[in-house]
């Protein structure tokens, strides 16, 4: 085993690429919770600053650390950055796990590369398994796919696709959440799209699950951690302001094809089967995700 029993007793060493992000914050709070000493890596603002597209950078962070459990969360998700500059998603999405993956084997390090849903066109509310066809749409879905291909030259790699939502709090970088109920506070017309499937999972749950998964020692491969079930993005955001008790004012029902110049993964639906199977439990449902964020939005005065 690559952990021991005494290490999830609670002194197991995570270093966490990307914790400054919406997930990063998420694992973070999960990871403190079940008392994990938790090294924050990013550019700036953590316990140990590194650009992730500098191999020394991310060698002196593990030789600093001595990790039991290194978690890439740092991605590059802007799809037009993506599309603009296919080198620099690369360099981001991919690069790394490269040599994250090179450390994991040698040292035998677990790995999480976290992963994306971007996958799946023109097949509707499917739900994907793991070993589902793939396709390589646009620029950032062939930069995370690399991204998987490099950590999974490890064998203690684990690979985890997903679609988070949730709160960052950063002014002036909203995420997908935030711009929604900033929509919905201030009466903005939204383009609600009707064919463009998800299993969003709020980064809370996520960051629960992954660490359930974790304390069970030795899972590697790619799994899928995401909602039980697919939804449309439509009703996802209709059934977001029911919940939060806002109106829809004049929304703009249409076609994701219809609103934007790249193309993309319209069918992101993630069959969570074998992921339930291995924990023993059922992944929440879109009705549980919107209330999860309904709760994180109460309790920060959101």
């Amino acid at each position: 085993m690559f952990l021991t029993d005494a290490q999830f007793g609670g002194n197991m060493r995570v270093l966490l690429f990307g914790a400054t992000g919406m997930l990063g914050q998420a694992i973070r709070k999960e990871a403190i919770r079940r008392g994990h000493i938790l090294f924050g890596a990013a550019r700036n603002g953590e316990e140990i600053n590194v650009d992730v597209n500098n191999p020394v950078d991310i060698i002196t962070a593990i030789n600093e650390v001595s990790p039991d459990v290194i978690i890439n969360a740092a991605a590059l998700v802007n799809l037009s950055e993506c599309e603009n500059d296919p080198g620099k998603a690369y360099l981001v999405n991919a690069r790394p796990a490269s040599i994250l993956s090179r450390i994991s084997l040698e040292r035998k390090i677990y790995l999480i590369q976290i992963s994306t849903d971007h996958y799946y066109a023109n097949d509707g509310d499917n739900l994907h398994q793991e070993t589902a066809t793939i396709k390589l749409v646009n620029e950032y879905a062939r930069s995370k796919y690399a991204g998987e291909l490099f950590a999974l030259t490890s064998p203690y790699a684990l690979v985890v696709r997903t679609n988070i939502v949730g709160f960052r709090r950063k002014l002036g970088a909203p995420t997908f959440i935030e711009w929604v109920i900033d929509s919905l506070k201030n009466k903005k017309q939204m383009s609600l799209f009707y064919d463009f499937y998800t299993s969003s999972i709020a980064v809370s749950q996520f960051s629960t699950i992954l660490f359930d998964i974790i304390h069970l020692n030795n899972v590697y491969g790619v799994f899928n951690i995401a909602s039980r079930g697919v939804h449309s993005k439509k009703d996802f955001i209709e059934a977001l302001a029911n919940r939060f008790e806002y109106q829809i004012e004049n929304p703009l029902y249409c076609s994701v094809h219809e609103m934007s110049t790249i193309q993309r993964a319209d069918s992101l639906g993630l069959d969570v089967s074998k992921a339930e199977k291995l924990l023993g439990y059922y992944f929440p449902e879109m009705d549980q995700v919107i209330d999860a964020l309904y709760l994180e939005s109460e309790e920060a005065g959101t």
